[in-house]
């Protein structure tokens, strides 16, 4: 009699349990599969996690030490982006690596506007000044209208297109970078195209949509901020290793910058005494983006259908590499 097969959940607080991936694990492996919850890092994978056929995670990071520890075949990443997973090391072992694509675009979208409209608005000043009992509508910055202002995205992907239709819906001029897409694909999906500089000097929010690479990582840095308008407002709902925290802080604090919308940091979650925590020109949200409801639940049913597809040798939408087999 064969084994069961054995996946095991890196970060099950994520959810809060395992319940609606061990419902769907059991239904497309007809309940041949046992699926366990055992919260550890990366470090901790190869002393508590003996053996496993598919790793689940969030966003654990799993090296190539903790893929030879547990014999894995797939390593599933319930999450769009694959950071935190030695991709390289994954192929060159034959083992899998997937993601879930297309589960929550129109939530990162809303998300993204919703930061900046509060912040061109001046919603967290206007709140932290009634709270205190001053009357007053002078007290932000001057609020333009949104006709007046332009919406500039770096990269655009499924997310940032979301944002951006809904943004020009809104009013917003919007526009976008991305060195990866053509000119007229951008014109094609409601965005105007600029180059990286042009950007930079005429967006009224920056609103970040990129993965986290070698590349971009600490991408936008003093240079760059310092390149953006003193009424400007910067949104980060992809990675926050994209973004310097400590030269975000002082183009804060020397008045450079209108305010920042951030949905993720570098630490997550991030110490209480951030300097970029409590203040009235900071949105700050717990990498909240993606989730709905609905997304919640088409996440954890698709994250585990690809994750079966690809243990089951399928070549799926969600397979970051195909070579692995």
């Amino acid at each position: 009699m064969t084994e069961p097969v054995r996946a095991v959940m890196l970060d099950p607080d994520w959810f809060g349990d395992v319940e609606a991936e061990r419902e769907h694990f059991e239904h497309l492996l007809n309940n041949d599969v046992v699926v366990d919850a055992i919260d550890c890092t990366d470090e901790e994978i190869p002393e508590r996690v003996d053996d496993a056929d598919l790793l689940l995670t969030h966003y654990t990071e799993v090296s190539a030490n903790s893929m030879d520890a547990t014999g894995c075949s797939v390593v599933a990443r319930y999450a769009t982006g694959i950071d935190g997973i030695d991709i390289d090391a994954a192929t060159e072992r034959g083992i899998r690596v997937t993601r879930v694509p297309t589960y929550c675009n129109n939530e990162v979208g809303m998300h993204a506007v919703s930061l900046a409209l509060a912040l061109v608005r001046g919603l967290p000043m206007y709140d932290a000044a009634t709270s205190d009992g001053v009357w007053e509508w002078r007290d932000p910055v001057p609020i333009h209208p949104v006709e007046d202002l332009t919406f500039g995205l770096l990269a655009f992907g499924n997310k940032a297109q979301a944002a951006g239709e809904k943004a020009a819906t809104l009013g917003f001029d919007v526009c976008a970078y991305d060195p990866y897409l053509d000119d007229e694909t951008i014109r094609e999906n409601g965005a105007r195209p600029v180059d990286f500089e042009e950007l930079l000097e005429s967006a009224d929010i920056v609103s970040i949509h990129m993965p986290l690479t070698e590349e971009t990582e600490s991408m936008i840095d003093a240079d760059v901020i310092d390149q953006l308008d003193d009424n400007a407002v910067l949104v980060n709902t992809a990675r926050g290793r994209i973004i310097d925290e400590e030269a975000l802080r002082t183009a804060l604090e020397d008045d450079r910058l209108r305010g920042a919308g951030l949905d993720v940091f570098r630490e997550e979650p991030p110490s209480p005494d951030n300097p970029l925590l409590n203040r009235e020109d900071v949105i700050a949200t717990p990498h909240a983006a993606w989730y709905s409801t609905r997304s919640e639940e088409v996440l954890r049913q698709r994250g585990t259908e690809i994750a079966v597809a690809a243990y089951n040798g399928e070549i799926v939408d969600g397979l970051v590499n195909p070579d692995a087999f």
